[in-house]
């Protein structure tokens, strides 16, 4: 598991790249966080709520959507917040995250998935094993979580 090195090997035919977005939704000193499903791909571990895009959808529309199917949660995107081209075993990811809050009157997240889920501060986010891809954005959550994350 590495970050890809350059456009130049990105860009190699062994695997396609896959564009994800990922919903950072903070709501004042916490963030939403949940883990990987049973009977995928690292399961267990946690990660950002989110997914691939969709052809002919943006990344925004795809965190929206991706927090209405996983969560049963309305959100509103409010900024991009940081991207990083990552290689797993078998996959080539770009993952934008994307700085998220609830959307005004939002139901709580349920777990459609039978995912577990936590608002998690910044303490908490230090103690749970994330997917490597995560690694640079939870640097940022770590500085930006001292102060209301949400006004952007």
């Amino acid at each position: 598991m590495r970050p890809a090195r350059s456009d130049d090997e990105a860009s190699r035919p062994h695997a396609p790249r896959t564009e994800v977005a990922a919903a950072v939704v903070v709501e004042g000193d916490r963030v939403l966080v949940q883990t990987r499903p049973a009977g995928r791909t690292y399961a267990g571990w946690w990660e950002f709520p989110g997914g691939k895009q969709e052809p002919d959808e943006d990344g925004p529309a795809c965190a929206q959507r991706e927090c209405r199917e996983e969560l049963g949660l309305a959100v509103r995107v409010l900024q991009p917040l940081h991207t990083v081209a990552w290689e797993y075993p078998g996959a080539r990811v770009r993952v934008t995250f994307y700085l998220c809050a609830p959307a005004p009157g939002a139901a709580p997240p349920e777990p459609v998935e039978g995912q577990e889920l936590r608002w998690a501060d910044v303490a908490a986010l230090a103690e749970l094993r994330f997917l490597p891809a995560n690694a640079e954005v939870l640097e940022l959550l770590r500085a930006r979580l001292g102060r209301d994350a949400t006004d952007a």
